[in-house]
């Protein structure tokens, strides 16, 4: 009866497999397992990045969020650096220089200067009054991370 019931069961053909055949384990020296450590990684797959991925609205936001973020951040701290640290190397960023220097600049690259900061400044203020409102639990569904993204 029991063989029976074996006889009946159906077992999947495997194709394509590799059969493994255990070796005999030879000693190695320090050096031959760092060269071998070292082969090994540099056959180690690379693990795929933002390539392969459809760029959705909730992570490119949310990344020129930060992107937003880190350079008027970033440029506020350089400004206060510097100002704090003028003094000592001498220079002077006092507003009257600092009013001179910005108006010896070409109207364009002020007028462009103005619109990077001013519009870095304004979407992330209004990204994170959007991330605020994520966090509070509200529209946080894709119809409401759409209605969001594209106000």
């Amino acid at each position: 009866m029991f063989s029976a019931a074996i006889s009946k069961t159906r077992v999947p053909i495997v194709r394509n497999a590799r059969a493994f055949v255990a070796t005999a384990q030879r000693k190695t020296s320090e050096e031959s397992q760092a060269a071998i450590a070292e082969r090994a990684r540099k056959n180690r797959p690379v693990s795929p990045h933002l390539g392969i991925y459809k760029p959705q609205m909730s992570w490119v936001l949310s990344g020129l969020h930060r992107n937003t973020g880190v350079l008027v951040g970033g440029a506020a701290y350089l400004y206060t650096a510097a100002f704090g640290l003028a003094p000592i190397f001498g220079l002077d960023l006092g507003s009257v220089t600092a009013a001179a220097t910005v108006a010896s600049i070409p109207l364009p690259l002020l007028l462009a200067t103005k619109a990077l900061i001013a519009s870095s400044l304004s979407f992330h203020c209004f990204s994170g009054i959007r991330h605020l409102w994520w966090d509070s639990g509200r529209s946080v569904t894709n119809q409401g991370v759409f209605k969001s993204g594209y106000a």
